[in-house]
């Protein structure tokens, strides 16, 4: 019988989805997890296995241990890309143009974002967020430049910025900190500020006064591949890659982001219809004819509120909910196709991988890992 690895676990941030993920790929593998530092967070002093799954922050404890280990060791954040270790890490970069890309879907002309603290997950996010709201033609505010943790400060910045305002935070903690600040100064939440964060962490997000949207990202199987990855190192295997991005699953939309912000009336009215005829093939000279308008004058006025033509906006709205349908349901392609707008399954598939990078089959089977 083959010997049992031995593994230690030992996150620097604990999360735990992502110890969910690799307790299943331990269990699988017929692994010894070891997670004896969970109660009090004592490094071992004389630990010896086969590998070690961390995430590392700034601590100096827990680097020090890692290296002096000498093991095979896989990280699960980006926080210290000065040390070189293979790592498996949420992607950033997506989760910053989902965000943008959520409030630009609404309607949104004037857009923020706020981090309690300033790190290398919150700058790949806000360097994506920016860069995709610039595509768009939209300027972002930064709120956590200084005194980020100051609360009558951050109140006042609150209520000097243009309204409705959009803003996208690190965290679903970030978020809930700033929707306390709103509910103090009497700013409404969706209708004044619209509050967005990330982790999609249930009991933060719905046991606010008002719940909180957030960018749904897989901790879990950041675990599980992150396992994976190691189990590969420790067999002798080459690396495909050492940097390993997961994508963000979408975002769960509840009350802070649920309202248009779009203001012409004409503009909201095709909204609308187009949300309560997705799944039909509509196109612009059907909503126009609905309005009772030219097409030319509801192509203009979408495009100066929406920044971008309502065929591009068609398109994103029946991707967005391709997405969704692809992670929760085992429907056929060819059903999605058909609930979505899309004439036939081909061109659904070729709209989807122009958009995503990968084929919905590929798509689906990568949600469900």
């Amino acid at each position: 019988m083959a010997r049992r690895k031995h593994i230690l676990m030992v996150l620097g941030s604990y999360d735990q989805a992502a110890h969910e993920g690799i307790a299943r790929y331990a269990g699988q593998h017929g692994w010894h997890l070891d997670v004896s530092i969970l109660k009090d967070f004592q490094l071992p002093e004389h630990w010896k296995g086969d590998g070690i799954i961390t995430s590392l922050n700034f601590s100096r404890q827990l680097e020090e241990f890692v290296l002096k280990a000498d093991v095979p060791t896989v990280d699960l954040s980006i926080w210290r890309e000065d040390i070189d270790l293979p790592r498996v890490a949420a992607d950033n970069t997506a989760l910053g143009h989902l965000g943008a890309e959520h409030f630009i879907a609404l309607g949104h002309q004037n857009c923020a974002w706020f981090g309690l603290a300033i790190n290398p997950v919150s700058r790949t996010r806000y360097q994506a967020y920016r860069d995709t709201l610039a595509a768009a033609g939209i300027d972002c505010v930064r709120l956590d430049t200084v005194k980020a943790q100051d609360p009558v400060y951050i109140t006042q910045r609150l209520l000097d910025l243009p309204k409705p305002c959009a803003i996208y935070t690190k965290s679903d903690y970030d978020t809930a900190w700033l929707a306390h600040l709103c509910h103090e100064a009497g700013l409404r939440i969706p209708d004044d500020v619209a509050l967005l964060g990330a982790d999609d962490n249930a009991l933060i997000c719905e046991s606010q006064w008002v719940t909180l949207s957030s960018v749904r990202y897989d901790l879990a199987r950041i675990g599980y591949e992150g396992a994976a990855m190691l189990d590969q190192i420790i067999k002798g295997e080459p690396l495909a890659e050492r940097l390993k991005l997961i994508p963000p699953q979408g975002i769960t939309v509840r009350q802070s982001t649920d309202a248009l912000a779009a203001t012409d009336p004409l503009v909201r009215q095709a909204l609308a219809y187009i949300a309560t005829h997705l799944r039909r093939s509509i196109g612009t000279l059907e909503i126009a004819e609905h309005l009772g308008v030219s097409r030319r004058l509801l192509e203009l006025r979408f495009r100066n509120q929406m920044h971008s033509s309502i065929r591009e906006y068609l398109i994103r709205s029946r991707i967005a909910e391709a997405r969704k349908l692809l992670s929760t349901t085992q429907e056929p392609i060819e059903t999605i196709a058909a609930l979505t707008g899309f004439c036939n399954a081909p061109h659904f598939s070729r709209s989807f991988k122009r958009d995503t990078g990968m084929t919905p089959t590929k798509y689906r089977t990568q949600q469900a890992l």
